[in-house]
């Protein structure tokens, strides 16, 4: 079965290094090939690809690389990917792993690499994700670690919920909160109370540092 490995990112820096390390690990198979872009409308075009019996796709997604509106991104990916031999590979950076949960119960199938993780450890999950047939789930072993010590000691105080990254996606936008409130018909006090929360998960007083600190949880890399 021949694999094929497709990296969207747009830090050329991190999206050069993937491309040398893994074409360094794989570059005794002739049935292995990689290939990388940096256009949200490449990754779609992609996942829209048919498959072959004996192939398949490993897309590689960075959520730093996400479009300005990532939550319908995101929901484009999630129903484009999930087809037979073609495996998603999320890519997430020190600055949003707290979002960790949340894209987890959108893409509960996906596999999952820190892009902070060591050479060898990058390696390691390459060769793992390569080397099996049937489909399987993997974690990068700082994730890994992360994720237990959190289950562990059931400490989700700083994880940022689904809702809670929506309603600021949507202030980002411009909105305010009744606005938000009347086009989705839901009580203000309800996206009150969200907004709160999070401002005490961030610690930020008031809206410029709570705009600040989320800014920096969903930043966008210099190419």
């Amino acid at each position: 079965m021949s694999s094929h490995f497709f990296l969207y990112a747009k830090n050329i820096f991190f999206s050069e290094g993937v491309r040398s390390a893994v074409a360094d690990l794989l570059a005794s198979e002739e049935d292995v090939t990689f290939s990388k872009f940096e256009h949200f409308s490449q990754l779609v075009d992609i996942l829209r690809l048919p498959l072959q019996k004996d192939e398949r796709h490993w897309i590689l997604c960075d959520i730093d690389s996400l479009p300005d509106d990532r939550i319908n991104a995101l929901h484009t990916i999630k129903e484009y990917y999930d087809k037979k031999n073609l495996q998603l590979v999320i890519l997430l950076g020190e600055n949003n792993i707290s979002l960790f949960f949340a894209l987890h119960s959108i893409f509960p199938q996906a596999s999952w690499l820190l892009k902070n993780e060591s050479l060898d450890n990058f390696l390691r999950f390459i060769q793992d994700v390569d080397s099996v047939v049937e489909e399987k789930i993997f974690f990068s072993r700082s994730l890994i670690n992360y994720t237990q010590q959190k289950w562990l000691k059931r400490d989700f105080k700083n994880s940022i919920s689904g809702d809670e990254w929506w309603l600021m996606e949507e202030i980002f936008k411009g909105k305010s909160l009744s606005k938000i409130s009347s086009e989705q018909q839901i009580d203000v006090r309800r996206l009150s109370r969200c907004k709160r929360e999070l401002m005490k998960k961030l610690n930020a007083k008031n809206n410029v540092e709570l705009f600040n600190a989320f800014k920096h949880i969903v930043a966008t890399p210099c190419a």
